[in-house]
Formats: C-alpha cells, sequence, structure tokens
C-alpha cells in the first residue's frame, strides 16, 4: 500500500493498512512501551522528591487556592477549574479531579505520605510522566520499533530537562507544557493516518480546554486542521467514507465519544445551573480594552522567547525548522515522512495560532508564563530532527544512538535542581509563581480555633496577606474548623463557600491577616506573610 493509500483509509478502512507503520500501530507492545515509560520518570521524580514521602508540606498561596476546589473535587461537587487572575475560574475541573484522586489515594488511602499536598503532587507527577510515555508510544506506533520509541522519549525528557519545572510542579503554566506536546504529536499522528490516536487527541484536548480558557481558541483550530488534512483526500465520496468509517471503526469513534460526554458533563451542568457561567466573563474580558493590541513587532519578540530568551533568538527556529525540514524531507525513512511533514505542519498552525492569540488575547505580554505551553515548538522541532536521524541510520546504530540519547536526556532530568520541586518563594512578591509551604498553618489554624470558642472565624486581611488566607481556609477545612472570609470580592479565588453572611461576620470572632502587627494589637502568630492578630 502506498502512503497516499495509507492516508485515505483513515476515514475509510483503516483496519486493512499493511506495512510495518501499521504493524507497530496494532502491537500490543506499544503498551509496554507507554508503561516503562512512565515507571522511569514516575521513579526519577519520586527519588529526586523523596521528601515528599517524609515531610509535612501545608499549601498556600496559588496551591491554597487550588486546594480549595481539589477538595470539593473529592466530594465530586466541583464544576469550574482553576482561577483566573482575571477574577473568573477556567472551563473544566479535570486537572483538579486528577489531584483530588492523588490526595485521596496516596495521602488518605494508602498513607504513603504525610499529608494531603504531597498526595496531589505525586498524582501530577504520574500524569505527566504518562504525557511523556504517550509520545514514546505514538513514535512506536508509526514504526514498531523501540529505537524510535526511545528517540521521542529522549527529545521531550531532554527539553524537560532545560525547563524541569514543566515535569516537576504543580503549577498550573506549567502543568499545561505536556499535555499541549501530546496534543500536537497526536494531532500530527491523526492528520497523518493513524486514527488509532484519535483517543488521544480527544483527551489531551479536553485536558486543555478544562485548564484553560485560551484553549477554546487552540484546540478547535488545530483540531480543524486535522480534520481537514483527514478529509481533504476523500472529498469526492465523503459521505460514503463518513458512513463507512461510523460503521467499521467503533473502535477509533467509541473511545472519543466517551472521553467527549465525561469531560462536557461538567461544563455543560455548570452552564445549567449558572447559566451563562464562566463563559459570561470570557466574553467581558475578550471585549475588554485591557487585552491585545500588541503590534506584530512585539507579538513575535514574545514568541521567540520561547525558542531562546536572549539576543538574537530568531536563529534558533530558522535554523531548527531548516534542520527538521531537511530531516523531514531527505533524511528519513519514506515511511516517516508523512507524519514528520504533519509534525511540522501542525507547529505550524499552532504557531501561527499563538501568534494571534498573543496579539489580540494577552494583556500583559512581559508575563511569559502565559504561553509557557508554546514550549511545544522547539520540541516538536527536536522531535522531528531526533525521530528522523534515528529511523535513518542502519538498524543496530540507531538502537545505540536512541538508547545514549535516553540515557543522557534521563540524567539531565535527574542532576537538574529544579527538578527537585520548590516548596517556597524567596521573593513574596511572586508568591503565587510555584508551589509554597508554610509549616505553621496548622499550629495558626489551631491557635484561632482555641480563641474562637466554638465560633465562626471571620478573617479579614490586607491584600499582600492572601498567600497565607488560602493556606488557612484549606487546613481549617480538613482540620473541621468552621472559618471565611467577609468580602465577597474573593469569591473568583476562595469560593462561595468561604465567603461569609452577615449573620456569620456578627456573631463570629474576627482576626487580622497584616504583613505588620497594627500598633497596640498583641500577635498571636507569624504565618509565611502575614501577622496574625485579633479583631
Amino acid at each position: 500500500m502506498s502512503v497516499s493509500e495509507e492516508h485515505e483509509s483513515v476515514i475509510s478502512a483503516p483496519a486493512d493498512r499493511t506495512g510495518p507503520a501499521a504493524e507497530g500501530a496494532g502491537r500490543p507492545g506499544r503498551w509496554w512501551v507507554i508503561t516503562a515509560a512512565t515507571a522511569v520518570l514516575v521513579v526519577l521524580l519520586c527519588v529526586r522528591n523523596r521528601f515528599l514521602f517524609g515531610t509535612r508540606l501545608y499549601e498556600d498561596a496559588d496551591m491554597g487556592a487550588n486546594s480549595i476546589l481539589i477538595e470539593q473535587a473529592r466530594h465530586f461537587t466541583l464544576l469550574v477549574g482553576n482561577y483566573s487572575r482575571e477574577h473568573f475560574h477556567h472551563p473544566g475541573p479535570a486537572y483538579m479531579y486528577v489531584q483530588a484522586a492523588g490526595e485521596s489515594l496516596f495521602w488518605a488511602g494508602l498513607h504513603v505520605v504525610p499529608t494531603a499536598w504531597n498526595g496531589q503532587l505525586l498524582s501530577v507527577y504520574v500524569l505527566n510522566a504518562t504525557l511523556v510515555a504517550l509520545v514514546a508510544g505514538i513514535g512506536y506506533g508509526w514504526t514498531g520499533s523501540p529505537r524510535a520509541a526511545g528517540a521521542c522519549f529522549a527529545a521531550v525528557v531532554a527539553f524537560a530537562a532545560v525547563h524541569p519545572a514543566m515535569l516537576s510542579t504543580d503549577w498550573m503554566p506549567y502543568l499545561y507544557v505536556p499535555m499541549y506536546i501530546v496534543f500536537l504529536v497526536a494531532a500530527a499522528s491523526v492528520a497523518a493516518g493513524r486514527a488509532r490516536d484519535t483517543w488521544i487527541l480527544a483527551l489531551t484536548g479536553w485536558f486543555l480546554m478544562h485548564g484553560h480558557v485560551c484553549f477554546l481558541l487552540f484546540v478547535p483550530v488545530i483540531m480543524c486542521a486535522v480534520l481537514a488534512a483527514v478529509l481533504w483526500p476523500r472529498r469526492h465520496d465523503l459521505g460514503a467514507s463518513v458512513r463507512s468509517f461510523f460503521a467499521t471503526q467503533r473502535r477509533v469513534w467509541i473511545p472519543v465519544l466517551v472521553i467527549s460526554a465525561v469531560f462536557a458533563f461538567p461544563i455543560v451542568l455548570n452552564l445549567v445551573l449558572h447559566w451563562p457561567g464562566q463563559f459570561g466573563y470570557y466574553l467581558a474580558y475578550t471585549s475588554s480594552k485591557k487585552v491585545g493590541g500588541h503590534s506584530l513587532a512585539v507579538t513575535v519578540r514574545y514568541a521567540l522567547w520561547y525558542w531562546w530568551p536572549y539576543r538574537d533568538a530568531w536563529i534558533i527556529p530558522v535554523a531548527g525548522c531548516a534542520a527538521a525540514v531537511a530531516v523531514a524531507r531527505w533524511v528519513a525513512p519514506v515511511r516517516l515522512r508523512r507524519f514528520l511533514t504533519a509534525l511540522l505542519a501542525v507547529n505550524a498552525v499552532s504557531t501561527l495560532a499563538f501568534l494571534y492569540y498573543a496579539a489580540t488575547g494577552i494583556d500583559d505580554i512581559n508575563a511569559h508564563y502565559i504561553g509557557y505551553f508554546y514550549w511545544s515548538a522547539p520540541v516538536i522541532m527536536l522531535l522531528v530532527v531526533v525521530l528522523g536521524v534515528v529511523e535513518a541510520v542502519p538498524s543496530r546504530l540507531g538502537a545505540l544512538t536512541a538508547l545514549a540519547a535516553v540515557a543522557l536526556a534521563v540524567t539531565a532530568l535527574a542532576i537538574a535542581p529544579e527538578t527537585r520541586t520548590s516548596t517556597n518563594s524567596s521573593d513574596p512578591a511572586v508568591a503565587g509563581s510555584g508551589p509554597n509551604t508554610d509549616p505553621g498553618l496548622p499550629g495558626m489554624v489551631s491557635a484561632l480555633a482555641a480563641r474562637s470558642g466554638g465560633r465562626m472565624i471571620v478573617l479579614r486581611f490586607d491584600h499582600g496577606s492572601w498567600p497565607d488566607v488560602t493556606g488557612f481556609l484549606v487546613q481549617a477545612e480538613r482540620t473541621g474548623v468552621r472559618a471565611c472570609v467577609p468580602n465577597p470580592a474573593w469569591t473568583y479565588m476562595m469560593t462561595a463557600q468561604f465567603i461569609c453572611t452577615s449573620q456569620q461576620v456578627a456573631a463570629g470572632q474576627v482576626f487580622w491577616f497584616t504583613p505588620t502587627a497594627p500598633q497596640g494589637k498583641p500577635v498571636i502568630g507569624r504565618l509565611r506573610q502575614a501577622v496574625v492578630t485579633a479583631g
């Protein structure tokens, strides 16, 4: 079967494919590859962060705000995603449910970690390791060779060694990075003719749309590009091909349908219960004057930062693109060229979408964390080059090259300082930029509970003290202590669950969280960023 015939069979009869690539796609060995790659990364992350198994860590700041949602997810009541600094929630709770599962399993169930946040972090390690392993599995599906799987695995891990936080932390901007990489690789695989990877495309696409509102742009745009690539060769008999696909390829579309139903449910339910839900905020934000308005030059410089955050950054994408195109066109084996070309095409579509997003949808063009997921662009280029070269050389040399690449990449990740997740920011001004913990939180909860005499604890605070408040509320909930904040303006972060009613304020015991103690007020205790006094 020719390459073009194989591509067309995605719609009509993908089960009839033959050849090495098709055999690789259906081999049970792919799941062994995925399992082994997942295990390697989970073990590496757990060894580098072994303090999680013995150190009591109590989260605050953004992690505390996420844990407020995660505790709701543990009771299956959460319908929205993590908060945005623009005072709304992102579309869906998928990431929160993953972390809730980690907390319930590793902390509450198996007791392998001493505190809840430690369990959440372990679930993030499992998720991220699985995502990297799926890239290796997709590569194996196209070739049936372990060296291709190793090449794909090494390419992603090598880049992760440069930015280890994309695998080792649970801060949301980092969580999108491996998910978006897999989404693009799966999109390229499906566009090139591998329909069996559609479930990966659907799963990662839904995760992304749950995680951040910007992916309501990226995912549909890339999905449409994939759909166009799949349908174009069958445009002359499209109706018959589609009917044949749904009649014969249930193993492809049924998992996609199930995944879509599960992920769409909380978003739809939230819309039904709270119309227009968060989408009203999204429309208000996108139509406001605070977003967009960036020039082409500013936008391009912003995008180039993810390739090379120094001067003359344009050299890296130009050289990388030239090398990747050369490998895909002339070096790689014929059976891989469609896939590698699709990777380059999907990367181009992603880049155009990112430039549009940066120009029209970002308010602070200097805030690079907003676009961390665009690190996918250099990763895809590296993946094309490594996979194409490893598969082009003789099999024995290719296997040795892939093995050496895996060993070097894993070693680099293992010794990278940021592979050990940080538990405390040294700069209070960036308290929300990563994991932060405070060992004083449980003691403060107990102290205020004793002073309140069973009454509701009412927390008043200066704006700069909010990181301590989110941590306090989480620990209070976990220990059965009642607490709330009286300002409804904080609902977007602390949720309606912790907003005081007027009766609770009147009958409760007030405490203040401030950067410094007011004159004449006795200090009850100190947290990471606040001094606590009685109101």
